[in-house]
């Protein structure tokens, strides 16, 4: 049975909503949490009111209330997700919803969101990739670059920054190559060759396996 007090508390939480008077929301879904704290709606309500007063540190510590009331309660983890992203923990906030696609598999704000985050932490990633390609060029260290650069294209082939940086770095690290090569015997060339062609063989039987 519910809790006859929590409830019209709440009541009175979500007339202060409606008017958007937060803040007061807030203290009476606290109140109501008190006297049910096995109702995760209350703190998810809060986390709801948090959000509108762009208090997302409030907002993340109401949703884990939310989630601690009722670890199944999947809207929930769409509180905590939406707090995590809007602080930029990105990780925290896949997290958070791949722990509500464990519970419901089928949501769909949690499956579009999570779409979003995984492109978001991407392009974070190849910016992150350019810009360290970008200091290894100013040191002059152009293998390093193109190594990074050749990471940052499995990420996002075609992205016109790393096409442009890689159209400066290549040609250079083909020169090094070329002239480092030059300097081998023909034992280290015969060597690096057979090195080459096993880890070639290996990515192709990884694939093939896939």
């Amino acid at each position: 049975m519910p809790n006859v007090q929590a409830e019209a508390t709440k009541a009175q939480g979500n007339a202060f909503f409606k008017a958007g008077q937060y803040a007061a929301a807030i203290e009476k879904y606290d109140e109501a949490s008190v006297f049910d704290p096995t109702v995760p709606a209350y703190q998810s309500n809060a986390a709801a009111c948090w959000e509108k007063l762009g208090d997302f540190e409030n907002m993340e510590k109401a949703a884990r209330k939310c989630i601690a009331a009722d670890k199944k309660f999947v809207k929930g983890y769409f509180r905590l997700a939406t707090a995590l992203k809007k602080l930029n923990n990105i990780a925290a906030c896949i997290k958070a919803l791949e722990s509500g696609l464990a519970i419901q598999a089928t949501n769909s704000d949690l499956k579009k969101m999570k779409a979003e985050v995984t492109e978001l932490q991407r392009a974070e990633q190849v910016a992150t990739y350019c810009n360290k390609a970008q200091e290894q060029m100013q040191t002059g260290d152009i293998p390093g670059a193109f190594k990074t650069l050749e990471l940052a294209s499995r990420l996002d082939a075609g992205n016109p920054d790393i096409v442009r940086m890689m159209s400066k770095v290549k040609p250079k690290f083909e020169q090094l190559e070329s002239k480092r090569k030059r300097g081998l015997s023909s034992t280290e060339l015969f060597k690096e060759r057979g090195d080459q062609s096993y880890k070639g063989m290996s990515i192709f039987f990884q694939v093939s396996m896939n």
